[in-house]
């Protein structure tokens, strides 16, 4: 008889595949990293596993992928609060960012990422903007990989901005940035766990030379890349007084709309913009809890999907969002759109769960191994139990879980294979409550340092 690692019986499975394939009555059954059994359950036979849940009464999901986020930010929860995007990081993010200590970026990368798998999310991607020394990249990854989660750190670079509040110890030639990006990825030995990218970090902070050797760099190295576009108003005003252009009119004539381009925020995408997106196959993030607390604006999400555009999620970072909690994404990427639009049919609970699963997966490169759960691809799951006084009864388990549910729901997280979440503990061992008082202990330190 096979003996799995891990078995999670009786619970209803979604798939997402593209038949959308809903097992009722499910068995999920894992050997090392991968899904080798995917079926309904057979009651005449004998299932035998080293680890198994009985996940009766719940259901079972394909893990969440953050597309971008700023672990650094988990310090910062509440700093900044009511204010336009360049004053709050004049006021709150870059100051911190400046001071911030290894041993503070690996504990916010711990904070980051359990509240994340709390919550499903199984893949953090990680957009690394402040002072760029590599000690600080280290310990930021050490600590999302002490969690268990599946990494993605982007080092990112500026090489101009200075007149626009950005801190000259953030500035770089972006020949030296790549060579520390090379370098960052000998010494972390990349595999499916751990990915590192690059890119600029705004569209003004980076020289049209700099976005030339960045592409040059990731077109010849396969590195894929990302960076802030069109978030603001403010954004396009300095586009044009750096570049004389559209920042995507540029970025078409230099080669850089790629499908390896992740482009996060895009609130100000044109019509036109979208159409170029769809033809080049960039990708987009879409971060709607930080677009509404600074008051960049809403995204043109719906018009992107019918484009064809790859869309996925992001939680962006707690000074801009004050949560990692993917499941408040969901509903609040749900709702500005059926409000903006007024209509409630502008967008659905599948979309938004393909966007966060499916999605995720094809902005990240990974479509082929996550995103979807089927036989041969690795076993990154959450269980999610209705039966709590926010989500019950459940009637349709894709709206209950878009529109009616929080961290309690989470039962179970599974990353590659492995429990890391289960019934409100870590397998990782670490305890919220130390890390937290660790946490506010360091902040002491730094908060005197402003």
């Amino acid at each position: 008889m096979k003996k799995y690692d891990l078995l999670i019986k009786n619970a209803c499975i979604y798939t997402m595949n593209e038949d959308d394939v809903v097992i009722k009555n499910g068995v999920v059954g894992v050997e090392g990293e991968i899904i080798t059994l995917l079926e309904e359950v057979d009651e005449n036979k004998e299932y035998n596993a080293k680890e198994i849940i009985d996940a009766r009464g719940s259901v079972i999901f394909p893990g969440f992928i953050d597309t971008h986020i700023h672990i650094f930010q988990s310090f910062l929860k509440g700093l900044g609060a009511d204010h336009r995007l360049i004053e709050w990081l004049n006021l709150s993010a870059l100051p911190y960012g400046v001071h911030m200590t290894p041993h503070q970026h690996e504990l916010a990368a711990q904070l980051a990422c359990l509240e994340a798998l709390k919550s499903g999310c199984t893949t953090m991607s990680e957009f690394f903007y402040t002072n760029q020394s590599a000690e600080l990249a280290h310990s930021c990854i050490d600590g999302m990989i002490s969690t268990g989660i599946r990494s993605i750190f982007i080092r990112t670079f500026q090489d101009t901005g200075e007149e626009y509040g950005m801190p000259k110890c953030f500035l770089e030639p972006a020949d030296k940035a790549m060579r520390e990006v090379e370098e960052l990825k000998k010494k972390r030995q990349e595999s499916d766990m751990l990915s590192i990218w690059t890119g600029p970090d705004v569209t003004w902070s980076t020289t049209k030379r700099g976005y030339q050797e960045m592409l040059d760099y990731c077109l010849n190295e396969n590195v894929r890349y990302s960076m802030h576009i069109k978030e603001t108003e403010v954004d396009n005003q300095m586009c044009m007084k750096c570049y004389g252009k559209d920042i995507v009119d540029m970025l078409e004539e230099i080669g850089f709309l790629t499908d390896k381009f992740l482009a996060v925020h895009c609130v100000n995408l044109t019509s036109y913009d979208i159409e170029r997106f769809a033809k080049y196959g960039v990708s987009i993030s879409h971060n709607p809890a930080p677009n509404l607390y600074l008051g960049s604006g809403i995204p043109p999400i719906p018009e992107s999907l019918k484009l064809g555009v790859n869309v996925s999620m992001g939680t962006d970072g707690a000074a801009s969002n004050n949560s990692t909690d993917m499941l408040e994404s969901l509903k609040l990427a749900a709702l500005i759109q059926k409000g903006i639009h007024r209509d409630a049919a502008i967008i659905t609970a599948d979309e938004i769960i393909r966007m966060t699963t499916v999605g995720g997966a094809r902005a990240i490169g990974m479509e082929d191994k996550l995103g979807s759960l089927a036989v041969g691809k690795k076993a990154d799951l959450f269980i999610f139990n209705p039966n709590h006084l926010k989500s019950a009864p459940m009637h349709e388990a894709k709206a209950t879980v878009v529109y009616a549910s929080s961290e309690e729901n989470i039962e179970t997280t599974v990353v590659n294979g492995k429990v890391v979440y289960h019934k409100g503990k870590f397998s990782c061992g670490i305890e919220e409550e130390t890390l937290i008082e660790e946490i506010n202990s360091e902040l002491q330190t730094l908060e005197r340092q402003i």
